[in-house]
């Protein structure tokens, strides 16, 4: 990272060395890991407000489980656990597990698991609620925002939805009632799923990708987008490998040719967004993260977006971006990396120095 070196580091250098501080932020790409429709469901087993172990397999003869991430700080998190609860005591007997994962804080106090035991008793909540000790669980599905919801179909991930948006919020409630057997409010679209042997390619060429084999991981990506142009993973890993290897021509031609296939994508668009802010094309990556953050709850577009806004002078504007983004979800450490940046080249050396040891703190916490 740019940022980590040659002039800047008097303000990082007492925090840690300069090639351990490399090395962690070299695996941030791994930690924004993006699980879409159709990857394998990673397993967990997590223990309950009783101290009783529960795992996804344990579910394994339900037509669907919906995980429903959560904390006590976050805002939407009560309204999303008492929809969920109103569901479920109406659906339980179609086949549809809820399971509420509490993604509270890196380790868990007494007081925060009193403020989750009050939060549900006084919601009243009936589905399991279990406790997310470590982050792991958020991690290993690549959670982005709180409250966060997870369907999960024959051990695959079929519907992911950041964030408890209005309109996303009735699309996914529309969505379960056709997986319990029932009619939709209102008409739905088949729900995209991408082919399995797209799924499969990307899966090799990340794998690679994470061994450091680059020149193996190109063509599976690309094989994957021939197979199935409409899923959006591979272009988005494509772009980073490119970005890797320092070909910004070829990740911009990737991203903007996933645009041209679906428009709408937020994930693309924020990759595409920061990669013309890093590239110094600033006005044009703020228009386009500035379109992505509004479409729902993605943190990277959000902060992202605030990075954009630092980098073109707005720094208030940035600041306030930053604590919406950090709102979301205070454990993505790309974001505090990212603010430090924006504090460096203001001079604010005190704040950078402050931002850059908790992204530090938070790579450190996910390597243990």
């Amino acid at each position: 990272m740019s940022q980590l070196t040659g002039g800047r580091k008097i303000v990082i250098r007492s925090i840690i060395p300069i090639i351990l501080i490399a090395s962690l932020f070299a695996c941030s790409a791994d930690a924004q890991a993006l699980l879409q429709a159709g990857a394998q469901a990673p397993e967990f087993s997590l223990k309950d407000l009783e101290g009783n172990e529960v795992s996804l397999s344990a579910f394994s003869g339900k037509k669907a489980v919906v995980l429903v991430f959560w904390s006590t700080w976050s805002a939407n998190s009560p309204r999303a656990l008492q929809r969920f609860e109103d569901f479920f005591k109406k659906y339980k007997d179609k086949g549809i597990q809820v399971a509420g994962i509490n993604a509270e804080s890196q380790t868990l106090s007494s007081e925060d698991l009193e403020k989750i035991k009050k939060t549900v008793k006084d919601l009243g909540i009936s589905f399991p609620i279990l406790l997310d000790k470590n982050l792991t669980t958020f991690r290993a599905y690549g959670v982005i925002a709180l409250p966060s919801t997870m369907v999960i179909a024959e051990g695959k991930m079929t519907y992911e939805l950041p964030g408890f948006p209005l309109v996303g919020t009735e699309e996914l409630f529309d969505y379960l009632l056709v997986l319990s057997g029932e009619q939709p409010r209102k008409k739905t679209e088949q729900q995209y799923k991408p082919r399995h042997d797209a799924v499969a390619d990307t899966g090799l060429g990340r794998g690679f990708v994470k061994k450091k084999m680059n020149a193996m991981a190109y063509p599976y990506f690309k094989k994957a987008i021939e197979k199935d142009p409409r899923y959006m993973l591979p272009y988005v890993e494509l772009a980073k490998l490119y970005q890797l290897d320092g070909d910004n021509a070829g990740a911009e031609e990737t991203l903007r040719k996933a645009l041209s296939v679906e428009p709408g994508s937020v994930v693309v668009m924020s990759e595409l967004g920061h990669l013309l802010t890093k590239a110094g094309k600033v006005k044009e990556g703020v228009e386009i993260l500035s379109r992505a953050a509004t479409i729902n709850s993605y943190t990277p577009a959000h902060y992202y977006y605030a990075y954009a806004l630092g980098k073109n002078g707005l720094i208030k504007e940035a600041l306030a971006a930053f604590d919406a983004a950090l709102s979301l979800n205070p454990f993505e450490s790309t974001a505090y990396q990212l603010r430090a940046e924006i504090y460096e080249d203001n001079k604010m050396l005190k704040e950078a120095s402050s931002d850059y040891r908790k992204a530090l703190e938070l790579m450190l916490k996910i390597k243990e």
